[in-house]
């Protein structure tokens, strides 16, 4: 932060005024708007509040060049983004209303128009062990049919230096299907946020066009994952209606009133092998762990597997334990699964956030 330009910007719209002897004093304007401030983000005021009050100072005023060390004494109270928007951690789809305020304080898109999407949507709540599972799975993006033509994920995952919350996807092939239009690009909007170290940040780009970028790539293939694994026989939903009382009761004690919505659980061999997975994932201590990622094993040849193929049509493998056979554009499939390899500490990305 540049203290000194950031000075000077608040003295020419009137919200701060400098004596002679280089003493900051708040105007009236400027209370007002920093009271405004405050309202929203009631949460990080209470805790720099309760920062103060634990180190008590009678000054109402504070001179320039101690500015710097009272911004830092500011900053240093450390907020998680939920706090700092308000969201209670511990709350229902906690990354849905992430993104609602978020969407709220974007001034590059129509928030109206994202709101109005967001009503049609068909919600799904991803656990974080079956995140697991996404994220280390390799998968090329291809032309899928999704749920529903709007889809929302919540979820909280973490990419390289960044932890993505929630996707809103807008499938346009299928919306120009069902209302019968010919003037709508082809194309599978993805629009969503992040945060880190820095605040945070937003992003909307189609799923079918190529990217360089090292985060969508990686967004896309957790996409491409979801919907394979949302037809597994091993995932499971339970729909979570939400009442119009639920709601008015929210809106009344100010919070974010949630939708209806599919939290997802894994049963059967899936869900056993994620215990055993997050199980050797706490083990780790030493050196020399690393993921192994999960890959769809594709049987091209037909006349080569003519028995896996036969297999398959005669049900012999859909009950195969830890071989998930299935069909995809033709092609027989299998999903091997990603695993720990080696001794030791696990490396390379966090999968749990602290």
């Amino acid at each position: 932060m540049d203290i000194n330009k950031t000075i000077k910007e608040m003295k020419e719209k009137g919200q701060i005024y400098v004596s002679d002897k280089g003493e900051i004093n708040l105007t009236e304007k400027g209370l007002k708007e920093g009271t405004e401030l405050a309202k929203d983000s009631p949460e990080y005021m209470r805790q720099v509040a309760k920062k103060f009050k634990q180190n008590p100072t009678d000054k109402e005023t504070v001179n320039i060049k101690d500015l710097k060390d009272e911004i830092e004494e500011v900053d240093n109270t450390k907020l998680s983004i939920y706090e700092r928007m308000n969201i209670p951690e511990n709350d229902d789809l906690k990354n849905y209303q992430l993104f609602c305020k978020l969407t709220e304080k974007n001034p590059e898109i129509d928030s109206d128009m994202i709101f109005k999407l967001m009503k049609e949507a068909k919600y799904f709540e991803i656990p974080n062990n079956l995140n697991l599972l996404l994220l280390n799975t390799k998968n090329p993006v291809r032309k899928v049919r999704f749920p529903h033509y709007l889809c929302f994920l919540d979820f909280n995952i973490v990419v390289y230096d960044r932890i993505y919350c929630s996707i809103l996807i807008t499938d346009l092939f299928s919306i120009a299907e069902k209302l019968k239009r010919k003037d709508l690009p082809e194309k599978i909007d993805i629009m969503g946020y992040y945060h880190h170290e820095e605040g945070w940040g937003w992003f909307k780009t189609d799923l079918y066009a190529q990217s360089k970028n090292k985060y969508m790539r990686k967004i896309k293939e957790y996409i491409m994952n979801f919907v394979d694994f949302v037809n597994s026989e091993d995932v499971k939903f339970t729909f979570r209606e939400k009442t119009e009382k639920n709601i008015q009761r929210r809106i009344a004690s100010g919070k974010v009133p949630l939708p209806s919505h599919n939290k997802i659980r894994v049963v059967g061999y899936l869900a056993r092998y994620l215990n055993q997975l997050e199980e050797q994932e706490s083990r780790t201590r030493f050196s020399h762990r690393f993921w192994v990622r999960g890959h769809f094993r594709r049987f091209y040849d037909k006349q080569k597997y003519k028995k896996l193929y036969h297999d398959f049509k005669e049900g012999k493998l859909k009950r195969f334990e830890g071989k998930k056979y299935n069909i995809d554009d033709g092609y027989l499939r299998v999903w091997v699964y990603p695993y720990i390899k080696g001794d030791g500490i696990l490396v390379n990305q966090k999968y749990k956030l602290k």
